[in-house]
Protein backbone atom coordinates (compact mmCIF):
# COMPACT_ATOMS: atom_id res chain seq x y z
CA UNK A 1 0.00 0.00 0.00
CA UNK A 2 2.92 2.33 0.72
CA UNK A 3 4.33 1.83 -2.77
CA UNK A 4 1.00 2.73 -4.23
CA UNK A 5 0.87 5.90 -2.18
CA UNK A 6 4.33 6.96 -3.38
CA UNK A 7 3.55 6.53 -7.00
CA UNK A 8 0.27 8.37 -6.54
CA UNK A 9 2.16 11.30 -5.01
CA UNK A 10 4.01 11.85 -8.24
CA UNK A 11 7.33 10.08 -7.85
CA UNK A 12 8.43 9.07 -11.28
CA UNK A 13 11.39 7.29 -12.73
CA UNK A 14 11.32 9.46 -15.93
CA UNK A 15 12.87 12.88 -15.52
CA UNK A 16 10.95 15.76 -17.12
CA UNK A 17 12.76 18.60 -18.81
CA UNK A 18 12.14 21.80 -16.96
CA UNK A 19 11.04 24.92 -18.81
CA UNK A 20 9.62 23.12 -21.85
CA UNK A 21 5.85 23.25 -21.93
CA UNK A 22 3.86 20.28 -23.03
CA UNK A 23 2.64 20.28 -26.65
CA UNK A 24 -0.96 20.83 -25.62
CA UNK A 25 -0.03 24.03 -23.76
CA UNK A 26 1.57 25.65 -26.84
CA UNK A 27 -1.11 24.79 -29.39
CA UNK A 28 -2.85 27.91 -30.66
CA UNK A 29 -6.59 27.51 -30.80
CA UNK A 30 -8.03 27.61 -34.29
CA UNK A 31 -10.13 30.75 -34.66
CA UNK A 32 -13.74 30.02 -35.44
CA UNK A 33 -15.52 31.89 -38.18
CA UNK A 34 -18.93 33.18 -37.24
CA UNK A 35 -21.18 31.78 -39.96
CA UNK A 36 -24.35 33.43 -38.65
CA UNK A 37 -25.99 35.92 -41.01
CA UNK A 38 -25.13 39.41 -39.78
CA UNK A 39 -26.71 42.45 -41.43
CA UNK A 40 -24.66 45.57 -42.05
CA UNK A 41 -24.53 47.93 -39.09
CA UNK A 42 -22.49 50.83 -37.77
CA UNK A 43 -20.04 48.20 -36.48
CA UNK A 44 -19.25 46.65 -39.84
CA UNK A 45 -20.39 45.27 -43.18
CA UNK A 46 -22.88 42.49 -43.69
CA UNK A 47 -21.64 38.92 -43.39
CA UNK A 48 -23.16 35.66 -44.53
CA UNK A 49 -26.50 37.15 -45.50
CA UNK A 50 -28.44 35.03 -47.97
CA UNK A 51 -28.68 36.06 -51.59
CA UNK A 52 -32.09 37.24 -52.73
CA UNK A 53 -34.15 34.48 -54.32
CA UNK A 54 -35.85 35.12 -57.65
CA UNK A 55 -39.58 34.55 -57.12
CA UNK A 56 -41.33 32.11 -59.44
CA UNK A 57 -43.66 34.90 -60.58
CA UNK A 58 -40.63 36.90 -61.81
CA UNK A 59 -39.87 34.19 -64.36
CA UNK A 60 -43.02 35.00 -66.36
CA UNK A 61 -43.49 37.51 -69.17
CA UNK A 62 -46.54 39.11 -67.55
CA UNK A 63 -47.22 42.35 -65.71
CA UNK A 64 -47.19 40.43 -62.41
CA UNK A 65 -43.91 38.81 -63.46
CA UNK A 66 -42.42 42.20 -64.37
CA UNK A 67 -43.47 43.60 -60.98
CA UNK A 68 -41.99 40.63 -59.09
CA UNK A 69 -38.80 40.97 -61.12
CA UNK A 70 -38.55 44.72 -60.42
CA UNK A 71 -38.80 44.14 -56.66
CA UNK A 72 -36.18 41.39 -56.99
CA UNK A 73 -33.90 43.78 -58.92
CA UNK A 74 -34.09 46.30 -56.05
CA UNK A 75 -33.40 43.49 -53.56
CA UNK A 76 -30.25 42.49 -55.50
CA UNK A 77 -29.07 46.12 -55.44
CA UNK A 78 -29.44 46.14 -51.65
CA UNK A 79 -27.61 42.81 -51.41
CA UNK A 80 -24.75 44.09 -53.62
CA UNK A 81 -24.34 47.28 -51.59
CA UNK A 82 -24.32 45.43 -48.28
CA UNK A 83 -22.06 42.53 -49.26
CA UNK A 84 -19.94 43.75 -52.18
CA UNK A 85 -21.21 40.73 -54.17
CA UNK A 86 -22.66 42.12 -57.40
CA UNK A 87 -23.02 38.79 -59.24
CA UNK A 88 -26.80 38.46 -58.71
CA UNK A 89 -27.25 42.06 -59.93
CA UNK A 90 -25.00 41.56 -62.96
CA UNK A 91 -26.92 38.45 -63.93
CA UNK A 92 -30.20 40.37 -64.25
CA UNK A 93 -28.85 43.63 -65.69
CA UNK A 94 -28.03 44.44 -69.29
CA UNK A 95 -24.34 45.32 -69.78
CA UNK A 96 -25.19 48.86 -70.95
CA UNK A 97 -27.56 49.67 -68.04
CA UNK A 98 -26.08 52.86 -66.54
CA UNK A 99 -27.78 52.74 -63.15
CA UNK A 100 -27.00 49.02 -62.84
CA UNK A 101 -23.33 49.65 -63.58
CA UNK A 102 -23.25 52.48 -61.03
CA UNK A 103 -24.45 50.07 -58.32
CA UNK A 104 -22.06 47.37 -59.54
CA UNK A 105 -19.15 49.84 -59.28
CA UNK A 106 -20.18 50.80 -55.72
CA UNK A 107 -20.34 47.11 -54.79
CA UNK A 108 -16.83 46.58 -56.23
CA UNK A 109 -15.48 49.33 -53.94
CA UNK A 110 -17.15 47.68 -50.97
CA UNK A 111 -15.68 44.32 -51.98
CA UNK A 112 -12.23 45.95 -52.19
CA UNK A 113 -12.53 47.13 -48.58
CA UNK A 114 -13.21 50.81 -49.26
CA UNK A 115 -16.12 50.89 -46.79
CA UNK A 116 -19.59 49.44 -46.41
CA UNK A 117 -23.24 50.39 -46.44
CA UNK A 118 -26.40 49.84 -44.53
CA UNK A 119 -28.21 49.80 -47.83
CA UNK A 120 -31.79 50.91 -48.28
CA UNK A 121 -34.65 48.47 -48.52
CA UNK A 122 -36.94 49.50 -51.35
CA UNK A 123 -40.63 48.66 -51.68
CA UNK A 124 -42.69 49.23 -54.83
CA UNK A 125 -46.13 50.86 -54.77
CA UNK A 126 -48.61 51.47 -57.57
CA UNK A 127 -46.77 49.40 -60.19
CA UNK A 128 -48.24 49.84 -63.68
CA UNK A 129 -46.54 48.21 -66.66
CA UNK A 130 -46.87 48.78 -70.36
CA UNK A 131 -46.23 45.33 -71.77
CA UNK A 132 -46.25 46.65 -75.36
CA UNK A 133 -42.56 46.68 -76.27
CA UNK A 134 -40.77 49.82 -77.43
CA UNK A 135 -38.52 49.78 -80.56
CA UNK A 136 -35.65 48.41 -78.41
CA UNK A 137 -37.77 45.44 -77.30
CA UNK A 138 -38.18 46.80 -73.78
CA UNK A 139 -41.23 46.83 -71.55
CA UNK A 140 -41.65 49.88 -69.31
CA UNK A 141 -43.24 50.22 -65.90
CA UNK A 142 -43.99 53.18 -63.66
CA UNK A 143 -44.21 52.95 -59.90
CA UNK A 144 -43.70 54.78 -56.62
CA UNK A 145 -40.91 53.78 -54.30
CA UNK A 146 -40.62 53.61 -50.53
CA UNK A 147 -37.04 53.66 -49.26
CA UNK A 148 -35.76 52.83 -45.79
CA UNK A 149 -33.03 54.85 -44.08
CA UNK A 150 -29.48 54.04 -45.18
CA UNK A 151 -25.91 54.96 -44.31
CA UNK A 152 -22.58 54.81 -46.14
CA UNK A 153 -19.36 54.28 -44.15
CA UNK A 154 -15.69 54.61 -45.08
CA UNK A 155 -13.24 51.77 -44.35
CA UNK A 156 -12.65 53.11 -40.82
CA UNK A 157 -16.35 53.23 -39.97
CA UNK A 158 -16.76 56.99 -40.37
CA UNK A 159 -20.18 57.99 -41.70
CA UNK A 160 -19.85 59.36 -45.22
CA UNK A 161 -23.52 59.97 -45.88
CA UNK A 162 -26.84 59.18 -44.24
CA UNK A 163 -30.25 59.14 -45.89
CA UNK A 164 -33.60 59.35 -44.13
CA UNK A 165 -36.42 56.97 -44.95
CA UNK A 166 -38.65 58.36 -47.66
CA UNK A 167 -41.86 57.63 -49.48
CA UNK A 168 -41.78 59.65 -52.65
CA UNK A 169 -44.75 60.56 -54.77
CA UNK A 170 -42.40 61.17 -57.71
CA UNK A 171 -42.95 58.39 -60.24
CA UNK A 172 -40.06 56.07 -61.12
CA UNK A 173 -39.59 54.02 -64.26
CA UNK A 174 -37.87 50.79 -65.16
CA UNK A 175 -37.17 49.44 -68.64
CA UNK A 176 -36.51 45.74 -68.96
CA UNK A 177 -36.33 43.04 -71.60
CA UNK A 178 -37.64 39.51 -71.33
CA UNK A 179 -35.64 36.88 -73.15
CA UNK A 180 -35.91 33.11 -72.95
CA UNK A 181 -34.12 33.04 -69.59
CA UNK A 182 -36.05 35.83 -67.86
CA UNK A 183 -36.09 39.58 -67.28
CA UNK A 184 -33.05 41.86 -67.43
CA UNK A 185 -33.00 45.55 -66.48
CA UNK A 186 -32.08 47.95 -69.27
CA UNK A 187 -32.45 51.18 -67.27
CA UNK A 188 -34.22 52.59 -64.23
CA UNK A 189 -34.63 55.98 -62.61
CA UNK A 190 -36.95 58.94 -62.31
CA UNK A 191 -39.85 58.97 -64.74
Amino acid sequence: MAALALSACGSSTKPEASGSPSPSATATPTPTVDARPTPASSKGPARNIPKPVLPEAAKKNTEAGFKAFTQYWFDTVTYALETGDSQPLKKISKPDCKICNGYIDRAAKISAGAGWEIAPQWTLRGFVANMKLDPLGQAAAHFLLEESASTRFDKDGKVLKSYKASSSEDPRVIYAVFDGSGWRTAQAGNA
